[in-house]
């Protein structure tokens, strides 16, 4: 496709980006045209749409032509967010498809913290990529008060065995 060569040769793509662009059926190729219009990806942001959507199809077979033709991933493009807004949303709608297990494993996890009720002076995080088994619970405290009333909370949280759900999540990875 004409119009590929020219945005590849305006956004300085690499030849074996552009040639495993190219590589795809022209059907794939248009849809990743459509896409890349919208967003306008760069070198490092295409090569991840590349990689991902091959990954996709291959594990879940179907098309690259059908992959980006999800509402999932279409919904972001129609809206009225910026740019990097929708590069950011696509991107993350990708990802959930991609890595299907860890997004449920994410939202899990939002849900149980949300669930825990700590109030928002208590930050709950976790290892990166869930690589590990420690969670990491902070407060932030203005005065003696607030602090003893988050440690009270916490403290009735895991008496409660609330908590322990998070570290049961984090065991299924």
């Amino acid at each position: 496709m004409e119009k590929i060569s020219t945005y590849a040769q305006q956004k300085r793509l690499s030849q074996s980006t552009l040639e495993r662009w190219l590589a795809w059926p022209e059907a794939d190729q248009a849809a990743l045209w459509e896409l890349v219009q919208e967003i306008q990806l760069g070198e490092n942001h295409l090569r991840d749409f590349l990689d991902w959507c091959e990954e996709i199809v291959l594990r879940d077979g179907g098309t690259i032509m059908d992959l980006l033709s999800h509402p999932f991933l279409r919904q972001p493009l129609s809206s009225k967010l910026g740019r990097n807004d929708k590069l950011k949303a696509v991107k993350d709608a990708l990802r959930k498809l991609r890595y299907p297990r860890l997004s449920r494993l994410e939202e899990d996890l939002r849900t149980a913290v949300k669930a825990l009720d700590l109030g928002r002076r208590v930050q709950i995080s976790f290892p990166p990529s869930f690589e590990g088994e420690d969670i990491t619970i902070e407060i932030k405290a203005r005065n003696v008060k607030e602090l003893s009333d988050s440690l009270a909370r916490l403290g009735q949280r895991v008496d409660d065995e609330m908590i322990q759900r998070l570290f049961e999540l984090l065991d299924q990875v």
